[in-house]
């Protein structure tokens, strides 16, 4: 049975070129007078694509809680009721507030509010409802409105986890009072940390703008008239979250496309549940998630151990609240089912077909469910092939994957790789050494360099890096005059770039360009590769003309300013400034197909 080699992790966002541009543009130039216009941008676009007045961002979910409760007069004595199933968060802020949370049940196959629930735990005392759309799943809104409008109780909708996602054709966060949302680093949408407060009430926003501004007054300068809290987010932070708003149909149709791939392969295993869809609503299944059967033998916790033996990371659907110490435990029998017996697979955006695929191979050999035909394809093949390839290359005694390097059919030279034993060779770390120190100029920065920081950079950069190998450069009489290597492979193009093409001593003219060949020729036959890359400044000249021999061709040049720090040291940059910015020097990209 294959085990992957490198973890397939749970979570993980989709950056583009967009986010990219945004963020560059804030830190040029949002500061001033420009200090709020992507905050600005932000807020218009996602209250728009929310379908609510108002949209105010904060610094992340929990804040925006905590402000609109404050705002909405929610405080000591009062009850708010809260799903059991949900990141304490949501009970969090009602505690911040000095109310009380109570925890109602949730539903078995949405996992979210349970109505029935919910009005058995109304007393003289509620004064607040936090339905919660959880893992992208709405609550059944209707009963919950109806409810809160009989007893007078604020709506505030914990949206964390379900921005796109629909009640009968409405967005979460547009039904009741207010809502709040996440954009930490693991949600659909993300800038890093983040939150926004949404509402049609301008009275209710004007207070939560107030309350998260340090409760300043709006008629004289610097002068608070309440004690407030600092929920703001960053400008460069907007940036981001702008970009993935205009994206966020994309974002979602990922979501739902990795949960379906999850539905095929596991649907017909009756000890397991995935996530649900009720008829009214759209899940945009923010994770995809498994509930283990009580009739299955083995527990959550050593589920996710197995798993991770395979080198599959998961995580724990979140705990019933009432389990932590903090809290008076309640009765609520399917918030605890599935807190206790739920699992998270992982479902980051960049999650592909194939790996779920070798995923729910796993799952079905755990569970016993019978194995389906399994072979590893396309990238994942090629990445364990190339991997395997390198470990051999860095571990086996070097004579073993010694290369020949051939000029005309004749032998001029070899290529012998780095390996663990060349951490054992002093004269070996010495070479490394001078000739890094004496190449610093070609790299884009210059530090200190010393024979034990060699090693470690041999023993850690080097050797424990699984996409990276490195010869030492050998002339017909055997010595060594330099190192060339391959790192950056992309397995699913099936490409890699040429890595320190240092020439560290004299003699044997022509002899790296060679021995560039001769390793792009193995790399080509032994590991599949079909495209190179190099980058190289462009004041090297010798470098220049060396790969332009070889068949190499510009694709991009980047251009880099020199800083020089206080120890020294010097990094060049590329130019994020002014366009009148003087250029040091240029980054050249270059390729050469095989």
């Amino acid at each position: 049975m294959t085990i992957l080699s490198e973890r397939i992790l749970t979570a993980g966002p989709t950056i583009s070129d967009l986010e990219v541009e945004y963020g560059v543009d804030a830190v040029k130039n949002g500061w001033n007078s420009n200090w709020g216009s992507y905050i600005h941008a932000f807020e218009k676009e996602f209250a728009a694509y929310i379908g609510v007045n108002y949209a105010l961002a904060t610094s992340s979910c929990t804040g925006a809680m905590h402000l609109t409760l404050l705002a909405a007069g929610i405080g000591p004595g009062d009850e708010v009721i809260v799903p059991e199933l949900t990141w304490i968060a949501t009970a969090s802020a009602v505690v911040y507030v000095g109310a009380t949370p109570v925890f109602c049940d949730v539903d078995p196959v949405s996992w979210t509010m349970l109505p029935e629930s919910f009005e058995k735990c109304i007393t003289p005392r509620t004064k607040a409802v936090m339905p919660v759309h959880l893992y992208g799943h709405s609550c059944d809104m209707d009963p919950i409105l109806a409810l809160a409008k009989k007893h007078n109780l604020f709506v505030l909708e914990d949206s964390a986890q379900s921005v796109g996602a629909e009640y009968k054709g409405r967005k979460t966060g547009s039904m009741g009072d207010a809502a709040a949302f996440s954009f930490q680093g693991a949600k659909a949408l993300v800038t890093g940390e983040g939150g926004m407060m949404v509402t049609n009430s301008r009275e209710l926003y004007e207070r939560t703008v107030f309350k998260g501004d340090h409760g300043r007054s709006p008629n004289k300068v610097l002068y608070n008239i309440e004690i407030g809290h600092k929920y703001k987010m960053s400008n460069v932070q907007a940036a981001i979250g702008l970009a993935q708003i205009q994206r966020v149909q994309e974002i979602i149709d990922r979501k739902i496309e990795i949960f379906k791939w999850y539905e095929s392969r596991l649907k017909d295993i009756d000890v397991l549940q995935l996530n649900g869809q009720k008829p009214w609503a759209k899940n945009i299944y923010w994770m995809s998630s498994i509930i283990l059967s009580d009739k299955l033998p083995i527990e959550r916790d050593a589920f996710i151990a197995e798993l991770l033996k395979r080198n599959i990371d998961s995580r724990p659907i979140f705990y019933p609240i009432s389990d932590f110490p903090m809290f008076e435990r309640r009765d609520n029998p399917n918030a605890y089912h599935i807190g206790l017996r739920g699992i998270n697979l992982p479902s980051g955006h960049h999650r592909t077909e194939e790996e779920v695929d070798y995923i729910c191979h796993h799952i079905r050999d755990i569970v016993g469910g019978g194995t389906r035909q399994f072979k590893l394809g396309g990238w994942l093949d090629t990445r364990e092939r190339i991997t395997a390839t390198l470990e051999q290359v860095k571990t086996s005694p070097a004579a073993t994957h010694t290369l020949p390097i051939t000029r005309d059919g004749k032998p001029v030279g070899s290529l012998v790789p780095v390996t663990a034993a060349t951490l054992d060779d002093a004269d070996d770390i010495a070479r490394l050494q001078h000739w890094r120190d004496a190449h610093q100029e070609w790299f884009p920065s210059r530090t200190q360099v010393t024979f034990e920081g060699t090693k470690r950079w041999t023993e850690n950069a080097l050797l424990k890096t699984r996409d990276r190998v490195l010869f030492f450069v050998c002339d017909a009489a055997g010595k060594k005059i330099g190192h060339i290597g391959l790192f950056r492979f992309d397995y699913h193009t099936q490409a890699c770039e040429l890595d320190n093409v240092i020439r560290g001593e004299s003699g044997a003219a022509g002899l790296m360009r060679d021995a560039s060949a001769a390793l792009m020729g193995w790399a080509k036959e032994a590991l599949g590769i079909r495209t190179f890359y190099l980058r190289v400044f462009s004041d090297n000249r010798k470098a220049c003309a060396l790969y332009e021999a070889l068949g190499f061709e510009e694709i991009r040049r980047d251009p880099m300013i020199e800083k020089r720090k206080s120890n020294g040291d010097t990094y060049w940059t590329e130019s994020l400034l002014s366009p009148y910015t003087p250029v040091g020097r240029y980054f050249v990209t270059m390729k050469k197909q095989a």
